[in-house]
């Protein structure tokens, strides 16, 4: 299995974190069985494309603003590419709640699909440019019917996003002029979350992918990421995603992450 992100075009960045794909091969041995599959948290709602040539189906999925782990199904042969979009700017791609919409899956029937999307599933393909095909579709799309994102929601997702959640609560309040309990209320509302999560999603997250990809020392996460100790980190880390550390890793060595950005 191969996972891989990308960075979108520089006039998108404001509303998309980054592009993905995740690419399942074939079964050498005919096994079309369903393969068990974790994503960690990243507080981020995603418009999902999936396209499976041996059943000969394709699928949009909205996922709703993940706030803890989720296991899916994955089959052989099955080609995945997302659009993972910065807290506040889910309307940008979709009318569905963002409140009720928390960690759901939320499939888009084919005949509700607009025209660039119906244009993008027929490209989709692993071997694809990912990043030109995304920009080309996107770059002039102005949003669904009432897209209005808050600048002020989106100055402080970019801060958390930035500083891995280490921003303290006053400080964002500042950035948003506004107080402290107008930004929770507000925050809440534009992204389904609190300021306090997401803040947490992220600084994990981050740590997590320090420790297992560079291979940063864990005395040094506990100690970058303000965790008061191991037990703190690993209690954190069981808190969100429900597994045993060890556990997680186990399942990440299962896939080749060429590139996180």
């Amino acid at each position: 299995m191969i996972y891989k992100e990308f960075l979108p075009a520089s006039v998108l960045r404001d509303k998309i974190e980054c592009y993905w794909k995740f690419v399942i091969p074939p079964s050498t041995s005919g096994n079309n069985q369903p393969i068990p599959h974790i994503v960690l948290p990243h507080g981020c709602a995603e418009l999902v494309f999936i396209k499976n040539p041996v059943l000969q189906q394709n699928f949009i999925v909205f996922k709703g603003v993940s706030t803890s782990k989720f296991s899916i199904a994955v089959f052989p042969g099955t080609f995945y590419a997302g659009i993972r979009l910065k807290p506040g700017q889910s309307k940008w791609l979709s009318n569905i709640d963002i409140g009720t919409s928390l960690n759901q899956h939320q499939p888009y029937p084919e005949s509700q699909w607009h025209p660039w999307q119906q244009q993008l599933m027929q490209q989709l393909a692993p071997e694809i440019n990912i990043e030109e095909c995304f920009n080309d579709c996107l770059v002039h799309w102005e949003g669904e019917s009432g897209y209005l994102p808050d600048q002020r929601i989106t100055r402080v997702a970019d801060r958390i996003i930035s500083d891995h959640g280490t921003t303290d609560s006053a400080t964002l309040a500042d950035l948003a002029f506004l107080s402290l309990r107008q930004l929770q209320r507000i925050f809440k509302k534009e992204t389904g979350m609190s300021i306090k999560q997401f803040s947490q999603i992220r600084k994990l997250r981050h740590a997590i992918l320090q420790l297992y990809l560079k291979q940063q020392h864990q005395q040094e996460i506990i100690v970058d990421y303000d965790y008061t100790d191991s037990a703190h980190f690993y209690k954190s880390f069981r808190n969100i995603t429900q597994h045993k550390l060890e556990d997680f890793f186990k399942h990440l060595d299962q896939i080749d992450h060429q590139q996180i950005v």
